[in-house]
Formats: C-alpha cells, structure tokens, sequence
C-alpha cells in the first residue's frame, strides 16, 4: 500500500448518517444514547464527550430511521476515539438489516429507508 495523503484506505466506505445508537456495557448503571456520524459495513463513528476510560468492548442499539422504533443490536469494540468528540466503534457482529440500511443510505432516500 502506498502513502497518498488524503487518500482513505479503509476497507469499507463510510456514508455520513446521523443514526440514533445506544451504547450499553454490564458495568454500566445506564445506557449512553449518542448520535452517530458516518456508518459503514465495519462499524460506526458516534459523538459523545465519553471517550476517555470506555470499556474496549459494548453493545450498540442502533435505531432504525423507519419511524416505528425498529432497532438493530451489534457487539462492538471501540478502535480509537477522538477526545471530547467522539469514538470509532467496529462491529463485531453482523446483520442483514445493516446491508439494507446503508444501501438505502446510500440512495439518500427517506422513503427508500422508511421501507426497512
């Protein structure tokens, strides 16, 4: 692999979405619901002001944006984070549902993703 600067890398390609995600430990008392920034087949940026002393490994509850509080839930482990904004989660599951939601991301379609 060569050095391009600016060039992404990643295996699989970010789309920017601002998706409801619930983040649960055992340890924890409550949840941290946040926001997500781009979502791919990997995993998930969210924005929290928690990103220091999280636990390496979480659930996420991701809410579909169909309108009728269908979710999806996904282990994760958080890879890297960015101080007072946020932390890069990879999935470590997979769902079907995920493949359907980014590609109707993706297609930028509302109504596309209300049909989930």
């Amino acid at each position: 692999m060569t050095d391009v600067p600016g060039k992404d890398f990643r295996e699989h390609p970010r789309l920017t979405a601002e998706l409801k995600v619930t983040l649960n430990h055992a340890r924890w008392v409550h949840p941290i619901e946040v926001v997500s920034k781009d979502i791919s087949l990997g995993g998930i940026f969210v924005y929290t002001r928690y990103t220091r002393d999280l636990p390496s490994t979480m659930v996420l509850t991701i809410t579909l944006p169909t309108g009728d509080d269908r979710w999806v839930t996904f282990d994760g482990e958080v890879m890297h984070g960015v101080p007072g904004v946020g932390v890069g989660i990879r999935f470590l599951t997979r769902s079907r549902h995920l493949d359907k939601l980014l590609k109707r991301i993706e297609r930028g379609s509302p109504e596309a993703i209300a049909g989930l």
